[in-house]
């Protein structure tokens, strides 16, 4: 059920972001483009890894981040972390007009100033098997909520493009809430390609509403088979290189997380 439990170590994606951030009269005011490369590594007894390179485009210049390895558990939580899962009772979600039974999970993840409540519905039935996912974060100390994520399938077995070829795809919709505002993702997603998410639009809305920041993610390249060892980053060498943290900010998550980022 993992986005990339089909995938053996060596597959791939290659993916661009477009991200535009906006001012008080909705005007452009900065604008980034990256590229990241994705590769399955290792699929452990509890985890994946993944190393992560990304090429960042600012002011007409191109930069090389450090690449970063991510080790994850498989249902998105950083590996290591003490993830308590219990079981509900079946329940069905409906997705046009379609009742789809499914089994209901409920995971709680505890940090050291916050709390995550997690429940998830999935099935072996229907790709992409995790239907819906609804995330609660709550602050310890205060007891009060410091961000909800709500995924959930919208249109299942939709014709769509993946590099000039018509594929079997799913359409997801997350929002994700906090104090400051939210951020909705449309995304489409398909077992056929590592990772499953194909392209995505976002929208950044600010507390009061306003548009702040908006995203595109578009499919490259992929392959479920490693690399023929090509020189350079996508096969091209990049001589600048930096520390990037926010460069992929709008890039959807590898994994739903049980937290927003």
């Amino acid at each position: 059920m993992h986005p990339w439990g089909n995938c053996k170590p060596g597959a791939w994606k290659l993916v661009r972001v477009i991200t535009e951030t906006l001012d008080e009269q909705q005007q452009i005011v900065h604008s980034n483009v990256t590229e990241t490369k994705t590769t399955l590594v290792d699929v452990g007894d509890d985890a994946i890894t993944l190393e992560v390179k990304a090429v960042v485009e600012l002011a007409g210049k191109r930069f090389d981040a450090e690449p970063q390895s991510v080790k994850q558990g498989f249902h998105g939580e950083p590996a290591g972390l003490d993830l308590k899962i219990r079981n509900l009772s079946p329940a069905e979600v409906v997705i046009e007009n379609q009742r789809i039974p499914c089994k209901v999970e409920q995971l709680e993840q505890v940090g050291a100033v916050s709390k995550t409540v997690t429940t998830l519905y999935y099935t072996n039935a229907v790709s992409p098997y995790i239907l819906k996912r609804d995330s609660v974060t709550t602050d310890l100390e205060r007891n009060s909520v410091l961000s909800e994520m709500a995924m959930e399938v919208t249109a299942l077995n939709m014709p769509g493009e993946v590099l000039n070829k018509i594929r079997c795809t799913t359409h997801v919709k997350t929002v994700q809430t906090r104090p400051g505002g939210t951020i909705l993702t449309l995304a489409v997603v398909s077992n056929e390609v590592p990772g499953g998410v194909i392209g995505h639009t976002s929208k950044e809305l600010d507390a009061q509403g306003h548009l702040v920041r908006r995203s595109t993610l578009k499919l490259l390249a992929y392959s479920f088979d490693p690399e023929d060892g090509r020189v350079g980053l996508f096969g091209r060498k990049r001589p600048n290189r930096f520390r990037n943290k926010s460069a992929s900010h709008f890039a959807p998550p590898l994994v739903p997380p049980l937290a927003p980022n």
